[in-house]
């Protein structure tokens, strides 16, 4: 099941209904027949706003591939499906792209993608995403362009040893099941790294206050923190646990960073991690995507919740721009070409800088213990070791 574990949350984001992105040509672009790619998107929903960010960001990405030749010189035509993240529809929308629409991948942003797992590996249609996902690293199909899911729990824990705790409390989620499993799972990689977890609870996203939670886990001892839920819940229980006298360290990860946390004392000295190059990063990786998003979906970057969910869905957009060019297409491009594509990509690539190495073998369930670390300091957002990643296996 996918986990936005981390996921910014704006509650009531807009509905996304189905949509169909046709992306124009300009003169000496892609003339070919479409490369057509969906996109499932839990972008209405209790973890809606990170995801809300995904489908205009990939929409950028495709205006910008194919205003720029695209993949081989097939344009990108983009279908976004909002599952609304109800499992039955997050299905039945699979099931439409894959026997309608004929796409040649997928790109995953559903919190209930597990509703269609097996359903697009029966029919050998690759997904690029699901970085936050059990599914991007128990499904073949699956291609994950940066660290994958199962190394969250440790990377969580690697980075509360960085902060200097012994203890470290969690509060999760109670919305979504695959939460606790996360807290259960840091039970697990806390001692590997000399930590515990002294405090650990459920909390839902309407709860008028977090005071009590707060209180508890500073009775705990614990000198650190992790929220797993949405950005604006996150944001509550921080500012609920300063009046409560209790600053932790905060410990978080992938699309609850936001810039939003920039203004919020008690963010800062946090730590995060991060499956892709941290998305502030301003360099010849990150350009391409920033230059798109400036010209085709400016409010992502000006939003409160912009984040690292917005680099990871460029990095996959990469992905299925370094599959298509290593791709042998016919005169219309099929999912088998694109998953031959995945497959015949350079072994170690990085994406161009946004990844660490990754490399795909068939058949193998596909891991990758890599990942990023950053923070906050003096209210700006800092890339740690270097912006190299860090592997704990």
């Amino acid at each position: 099941m996918r986990l936005k574990r981390y996921a910014a949350c704006i509650l009531g984001a807009v509905t996304i209904t189905a949509s169909l992105v046709t992306i124009g040509q300009s003169a000496g672009a892609a003339t070919k027949a479409p490369i057509v790619i969906g996109d499932v998107c839990s972008c209405t929903g209790p973890e809606a706003s990170s995801v809300a960010q995904t489908s205009p960001t990939l929409e950028a990405w495709a205006k910008y591939v194919t205003a720029h030749g695209g993949i081989q010189g097939h344009p990108v035509q983009l279908i976004v499906k909002d599952d609304g993240y109800n499992p039955t529809t997050s299905l039945a929308d699979v099931q439409t792209l894959v026997t309608a629409d004929h796409v040649v991948a997928l790109f995953d942003n559903s919190d209930v993608d597990s509703s269609w797992t097996s359903y697009v590996a029966a029919h050998d249609v690759p997904v690029a995403g699901g970085a936050e996902s059990d599914a991007g690293y128990e499904n073949p199909v699956f291609f994950v362009p940066g660290a994958t899911y199962n190394y969250f729990t440790d990377a969580d824990a690697y980075a509360a040893k960085v902060s200097g705790a012994k203890k470290l409390a969690d509060v999760y989620c109670a919305e979504v099941a695959v939460c606790a499993q996360s807290s259960t799972d840091l039970k697990t990689s806390l001692p590997k790294f000399g930590l515990t977890l002294s405090y650990t609870a459920a909390i839902s996203f309407s709860a008028p206050s977090y005071a009590a939670y707060c209180l508890a886990a500073k009775q705990s001892g614990a000198t650190a923190m992790t929220v797993g839920d949405a950005t604006a819940i996150v944001n509550k229980v921080v500012a609920d646990c300063a009046t409560q006298g209790y600053n932790p360290t905060e410990i978080s990860g992938d699309g609850t960073v936001a810039i939003s946390w920039l203004t919020i004392p008690g963010m800062q000295g946090n730590i995060d991690v991060q499956p892709n190059l941290p998305f502030f990063v301003k360099n010849a990786a990150t350009k391409p995507m920033y230059d798109a998003l400036a010209k085709y979906a400016p409010g992502v970057t000006t939003g409160p919740n912009f984040g690292e969910i917005v680099l990871e869905n460029w990095a996959a957009g990469v992905e299925v721009q370094t599959a298509g060019a290593a791709a042998h297409f016919g005169a219309h491009p099929t999912s088998a070409e694109m998953d031959a594509g995945f497959y015949a990509m350079p072994k170690g690539t990085t994406l161009g800088g946004l990844s660490a190495p990754i490399t795909f073998k068939r058949g193998v369930k596909h891991n990758n213990s890599c990942f990023f670390l950053m923070g906050i300091k003096n209210q700006k957002f800092v890339s740690l070791k270097n912006s190299k990643p860090v592997c704990v296996n």
